[in-house]
């Protein structure tokens, strides 16, 4: 009986007295809307798991949490499945898609379309310079500009492996066990764990044996003021310069530090237990869980019971960032920018509720918040899932609220007013215009300027009629003016 009603109230949407946008609700099962300013269309079926939204700006298509698809014109396109596992992005700038763990690509469109791609365990790509690399791990592979290193080959991966970074290079066997270094002013070799010594010129020395016990290193051989560290952990730690000194006993338990260039004194007795430090522009104090704090040259953090409460706050003259978060899921970030006058904040109180504020000025609150992660793909993909409400206003003004995915709905703009609960019931205002509908025309009431109309029962034909116009209301004579009648 209920799907018999509501297919003949849509067949007889024709004959409605709604004067707004076209919209049809019957959430959950489905939303239809209609913007006359922006010439969009919207839909929403079966509550958040389809979307579609299109309008002169942009173009929205989602079926949730298996796809979503956006994109502006020719400026960007978006594309996420099974979000985060896939996504393709083009943008001005680049083009990347991928699929973990199955594939990737990406192409750099400002440095000369740089190019990489990847399926399984094969990639393939193009440097800047247009030089090709690819391989096929582990059985073979050429990397180029990839891991801080110029070049990297392998071959039966760990059997073979050898890298270059400028004229050195590096080459191991049965990688991490056995290495040898060679060229750029750098020699020597790795026989992991038992010994290894490699130096670079004018730059540092080191060796080791019986890896991680024994440790002799100099460090900053360029400089004039080179550091040597001597480690026979965990019994003795030691690191000194002209200017700094730094010695532990049962490391990383006790340690003093002291810094000739800030004045910089630190002591931890235990660590992460106890900690003092004091220098100029630093300061630390902790006795963990109960109190810490530690300020560095213009960041500060610190924690009060911990994890109950602990904060992180750091600003300049341009920017200032604060986050306060509590039991570990929950959250108030508060970012400002201070050359433009704009202020963005950020409340997660996990389960609960979420609530933002950007910096053009518009609002997002929803409730309840099961995901507590700061990701617009989430929030695209997963978040209206698990929504059962949620609240928007924009820069301009406008405002939206609803409730199990439309069932209730309340928007409000400078011009007109709409109150629904789904296909029950409907209030619009907007200047003179006002009207209800109650099951979408078994009554149905529309008032404007001085015509009214009313329609019963999905009939086709509404009674229609017009009130006088009320009188202009008489001048005030003032008292003075008044005359008697004789």
């Amino acid at each position: 009986m209920l799907v018999l009603l509501l297919l003949w109230s849509w067949v007889s949407g024709c004959a409605t007295l709604n004067p707004g946008p076209r919209r049809e609700n019957f959430a959950p099962l489905f939303i239809y809307s209609e913007d006359e300013e922006r010439e969009g269309k919207a839909a929403d079926v079966l509550g958040p798991f389809f979307t579609y939204r299109k309008d002169t700006r942009d173009f929205h298509l989602a079926f949730r949490p298996f796809f979503y698809w956006q994109g502006e014109e020719e400026k960007y396109s978006r594309t996420e499945y099974l979000y985060p596992l896939g996504k393709y992005e083009r943008t001005e700038r680049e083009v990347k898609s991928y699929l973990m763990p199955f594939y990737s690509t990406s192409k750099d469109l400002t440095q000369g379309e740089k190019k990489e791609r990847g399926f399984l365990l094969a990639f393939w790509g193009e440097t800047e310079k247009g030089e090709p690399y690819g391989g096929f791990f582990p059985f073979y592979g050429n990397l180029k500009n990839r891991f801080g290193k110029d070049e990297i080959n392998f071959f039966l991966w760990p059997v073979y492996m050898d890298s270059r970074e400028g004229e050195s290079r590096a080459q191991s066997v049965f990688w991490p066990f056995l290495t040898f270094y060679e060229g750029g002013g750098r020699e020597g070799f790795k026989f992991w764990p038992l010994a290894a010594h490699v130096k670079k010129e004018n730059s540092y020395e080191k060796s080791y044996f019986l890896w991680p016990i024994f440790h002799h290193e100099k460090r900053y051989l360029y400089t004039d003021d080179p550091t040597e560290i001597n480690m026979v952990l965990p019994l003795y730690v030691s690191m000194t310069s002209s200017r700094r000194v730094q010695r532990s006993v049962l490391w990383p338990l006790f340690t003093y530090t002291y810094d000739e260039d800030d004045h910089y004194t630190q002591w931890d007795f235990p660590w992460p237990i106890l900690q003092w430090a004091e220098g100029d522009d630093k300061e630390i104090l902790r006795a963990f869980p109960l109190y810490g704090r530690k300020y560095w040259e213009g960041r500060e953090r610190g924690y009060f019971l911990w994890p109950v409460y602990w904060y992180v706050r750091e600003e300049d003259d341009q920017y200032k960032k604060s986050t306060e978060r509590f039991l570990l899921l929950s959250k108030d970030e508060t970012e400002v920018w201070k050359n433009r006058g704009q202020e963005e904040r950020r409340i997660r109180v996990w389960p609960f509720f979420y609530y933002r504020e950007d910096r053009e000025g518009g609002i997002y609150f929803y409730w309840p918040c099961l995901i507590p992660l700061d990701y617009e793909g989430y929030e695209r993909n997963w978040t209206p899932l698990f929504t059962l409400y949620e609240y928007r206003r924009t820069p301009g003004g406008d405002r939206e609220s609803k409730f199990l995915w439309g069932v209730y709905v309340h928007r409000q703009n400078a011009v007109r007013e709409l109150y629904e609960l789904s296909f029950l019931f409907t209030l619009y205002n907007a200047e003179d215009v006002l009207y209800f509908s109650f099951l979408k025309g078994l009554v149905e009431y529309r008032a404007r300027g001085t015509e009214r109309a009313l329609r019963l029962v999905y009939s086709p034909w509404p009674i229609e009629w017009e009130t006088p116009r009320a009188p202009k209301e008489a001048l005030a004579v003032p008292r003075e003016e008044r005359t008697l009648t004789p």
